[in-house]
């Protein structure tokens, strides 16, 4: 029998094998798995392809001499269990359009336009140069002590996190870290672990800096300001700050006393000032408009009314940007210039210390990495291949095929737009159908009855405002994120847990309203904080990160980022989750 809303009142088989592959589909998110092709799938496939124009004929003639191998990952494990799902009806059409479309409280898309239109601002943005030229400009004033410099690029990391939240700032300072750590010689563990705390802690202030404060402010009905930012700000910075000695006490035999000061004019690292300064505004500009428009009253103006005619403005600029200067360097040539002239007069957005990122995450997901590359390739922020090979073989080819294909359209696209190019392939694009499918697996697990048992056990755990406070936030930063789906999954599992009638109008939450309070706030820093325990998969930014790293050859191991992460994980969970409590009386 279903309940009204179409959801189960009791268990069944198909809500075991739904709780099934929610388990497998997260294991899979974790620890991605290459499945070899059989070689005549794989030889049809391409074939397939290159009929369809997505390859070229040399193209083929390559990938086809290569063992291919499907990775069942964060792109295309919950894909693939929802098409499972679907195929044996344990989930319908209803709960596909929940998954997308949502309810009156909970909408994905306005979630999902959010940050993908946030993310495009901050990463053109970083693309100018901006944020690499004042993290040099930070370096310098620590001069040649290694202490110094170590607090102020952690007050930085902090400062700059609360603004742009944790992908820009991982995406601009990782490969600084490494260049810095790389010139002045000095081991680079204790400086890439503290940007990364940093980021993931200062993302709980402003709701546009995570989509998972997006996610908590769109279900509750938030004020961006007073309902949310007035009771995060306390509980990010405060926790932030006293893990500063922490860090210290961890890594005081790794922090030298003395450094090679850089010598760089940090200025010279801006590439872009006009797109520098357009997208700086832009982005203040859309925050103090949403800011703005959640007072409007029964949410009138909708989140992605703000943010999609941001996103669309900025990639405008960026297109328009790169048309002029594509047509001034054919001005210079057409003019006689040397081409030596002619390439220096347009505007380089290519950053300088990540340029051989770029140029090896840029390929065409058509293209295939090595055994070794695909096993530490990204989920995010680049085009993740589909298909990867075993070995690397080269053959020759003997075939020159000029005809028009989608490799080839992308390649002449990325050549005459080249800085809209390199901000689309940083861009987080796998995280639209992955946050897709986990909304869809969430309520496929509502629907058939496992949230509601979930409310019930997490309603008698939490029968005051301290239980509930705690609980919360060690529940999500300490387990969920790490294990269900990276904090975007652990949060969407909690919202439908905290909305469930057994958990919000249970008599214990109804006597003490502070209860839903405690555990929506504890939540809401639980989702950030938990990006730093102890798997990479605990956040997207954890697999950005540790990618962007390996590129640098600086190796972190799944056991050395659980070890260091576990000490600032319960010291500041611990805290921000006191300051929650003190605030439910403070406020409420």
């Amino acid at each position: 029998m279903f309940t009204t809303g179409g959801v189960q009142d009791h268990l069944n088989g198909h809500s075991g094998f739904i709780l099934v592959v929610f388990i497998v589909v997260s294991a899979l998110v974790i620890f991605t798995v290459h499945v070899p092709l059989a070689r005549s799938f794989q030889h049809g496939l391409l074939r397939v392809l290159k009929i369809c124009r997505v390859i070229s004929q040399r193209e083929f003639e390559r990938l086809a001499s290569r063992r291919l191998r499907f990775p069942l990952s964060l792109e295309t494990a919950p894909v693939i269990g929802v098409v499972l799902l679907l195929a044996t009806t344990t989930i319908d059409g209803s709960t596909i359009k929940l998954g997308v479309k949502g309810d009156e409280n909970v909408k994905p898309y306005d979630v999902l336009v959010l940050f993908i239109s946030l993310a495009y601002i901050s990463i053109a943005l970083d693309g100018t140069g901006a944020l690499e030229a004042v993290a040099f400009w930070v370096s310098k004033r620590g001069g040649s002590s290694g202490i110094r410099l170590f607090t102020y690029l952690y007050v930085f990391f902090l400062g700059v996190g609360c603004i742009v939240g944790n992908d820009p700032l991982i995406l601009s300072g990782t490969p600084f870290l490494a260049y810095l750590t790389h010139h002045t010689q000095i081991e680079p563990t204790a400086w890439v672990f503290s940007e990364f705390m940093a980021a993931n802690t200062a993302s709980a202030v402003l709701v546009s800096s995570n989509p998972t404060n997006i996610l908590i402010t769109g279900s509750f009905g938030l004020n961006f300001l007073t309902d949310f930012t007035k009771w995060t700000v306390l509980p990010s910075i405060v926790p932030a700050l006293l893990n500063y000695p922490v860090l210290l006490a961890m890594f005081w035999k790794k922090i030298p006393r003395e450094i090679a000061p850089l010598q760089d004019n940090p200025w010279s690292k801006l590439r872009d000032p006009t797109g520098a300064i357009f997208f700086s505004v832009l982005m203040v500009v859309t925050v103090v408009v949403l800011v703005g428009t959640s007072f409007v009253p029964n949410h009138a103006v909708e989140v992605w009314m703000v943010t999609a005619p941001a996103g669309i403005l900025a990639f405008l600029f960026d297109l328009g940007s790169d048309w002029w200067r594509h047509k001034q360097r054919k001005v210079a040539k057409d003019q006689g210039l040397s081409d030596q002239a002619a390439e220096m007069r347009p505007v380089d957005r290519s950053p300088s210390i990540t340029s051989d990122i770029h140029q090896r995450h840029n390929a065409h997901p058509t293209q295939v990495h090595s055994k070794e590359d695909s096993t530490q390739t990204c989920s995010k922020g680049e085009n993740t291949p589909v298909l990867s090979p075993s070995d690397d073989k080269t053959v020759p080819t003997s075939t020159t095929d000029t005809s028009p294909t989608l490799s080839s359209f992308l390649r002449s696209f990325k050549t005459h737009f080249p800085g809209t190019s390199l901000t689309i392939t940083r861009l987080p694009l796998p995280l639209l159908p992955f946050a897709i499918c986990e909304f869809i697996l969430v309520r496929g697990l509502s629907q058939r009855g496992w949230i509601n048992v979930f409310a019930h056990g997490f309603s008698n755990a939490c029968t005051t405002p301290l239980s509930t406070v705690f609980f919360f936030g060690f529940v999500s930063a300490a387990f969920l994120c790490p294990l269900a789906g990276t904090n975007i999954g652990a949060t969407i599992i909690l919202v439908e847990i905290l909305r469930d009638p057994a958990f919000s109008e249970s008599p214990v939450a109804r006597a003490e309203p502070r209860i839903m309070l405690a555990a929506i706030y504890a939540t809401a820093l639980g989702s950030n904080l938990g990006a730093f325990s102890y798997t990479f998969a605990g956040s997207l930014a954890g697999l950005l990160w540790r990618a962007l790293l390996a590129d640098k050859d600086i190796r972190i191991s799944q056991a050395k980022f659980a070890v260091v992460n576990f000490l600032p994980l319960v010291v500041q969970t611990t805290v921000a989750c006191a300051i929650i409590y003190g605030q439910l009386y403070w406020f409420a």
